[in-house]
């Protein structure tokens, strides 16, 4: 069967270590992709309104945002699944309990962080989102909350992640999505849940689909897709997920994998 979509992580995986692609190189790839009827799907963690700046010359592109809890396609938003407010209010209670972790809570287009957040995670939340407003306490901002970010040194937030596990229940999910990052997503609500929306919205079984990724919050969708690909430079879990290797995020992999394998 024949792929007719494409789903790719993007930090460490689509983008190089500057969080940047060659937008000439991808132009040629996504033309002879469009022409086969294929469709390109960023998948990431991040909000699609900043993936869209990202792709700005390429407004056909669909996107997964927010580790699935967003969804768009050619622009127009198919899903945005929020957390109730008890809940968020509930989380952030919890969070309270894991001082070695900086938060950021993440709605659709406005992320909010403490103003006496640490200045290097605050300056990295900023070249992350679009749109970071520092406040006083979080404890306000309930409404419209996708999902929260937690970072810190990475072996005290592997340390944490059992006991964020156990203590979240059915509350969140603790999903790591790179050294020393956790997100807390809505249970149910992953990568391979957009897909699976997107499936059913566009008649693509998971069989056409193929999908890349680098870590952990990637093997929903390496388990839900026909054809799970892991980059060189991805955690060896990952790689042992995966149908194939693709050369390293820095290397621009996986558009060589795709004019190799799918083009080719």
């Amino acid at each position: 069967m024949g792929i007719r979509l494409i789903a790719a992580d993007m930090d460490g995986t689509f983008l190089d270590d500057k969080s940047q692609f060659d937008h000439d190189r991808f132009g040629r790839v996504y033309r002879a992709l469009r022409q086969q009827d294929i469709r390109f799907v960023p998948a990431s963690g991040n909000q699609t309104v900043k993936m869209q700046r990202l792709f700005a010359d390429f407004p056909e592109v669909d996107f997964i945002g927010q580790n699935g809890a967003e969804i768009k396609l050619h622009g127009e938003p198919l899903a945005a699944k929020t957390f109730a407010p008890g809940t968020v209010s509930k989380i952030l209670q919890i969070m309270t309990r894991f001082p070695a972790a900086q938060v950021a809570v993440c709605g659709i287009d406005t992320v909010w962080i403490r103003q006496d957040a640490d200045p290097e995670f605050a300056g990295n939340m900023r070249d992350y989102y679009p749109q970071v407003v520092a406040v006083p306490t979080l404890t306000g901002y309930t409404q419209g909350i996708v999902k929260f970010d937690m970072i810190g040194e990475p072996g005290a937030m592997d340390d944490m992640m059992p006991l964020l596990q156990s203590t979240l229940a059915d509350l969140a999910v603790p999903t790591a999505s790179g050294t020393g990052i956790i997100d807390l997503i809505q249970p149910g609500l992953d990568k391979a849940w957009a897909l699976e929306q997107i499936s059913h919205q566009l008649n693509i079984a998971p069989d056409e689909m193929m999908a890349f990724g680098d870590g952990e919050n990637d093997l929903s969708m390496f388990r839900y897709v026909g054809q799970a690909v892991a980059m060189d430079n991805a955690a060896v879990t990952v790689k042992t997920a995966a149908n194939a290797i693709a050369p390293a995020n820095t290397e621009s992999g996986v558009l060589t994998y795709i004019e190799q394998n799918v083009l080719g």
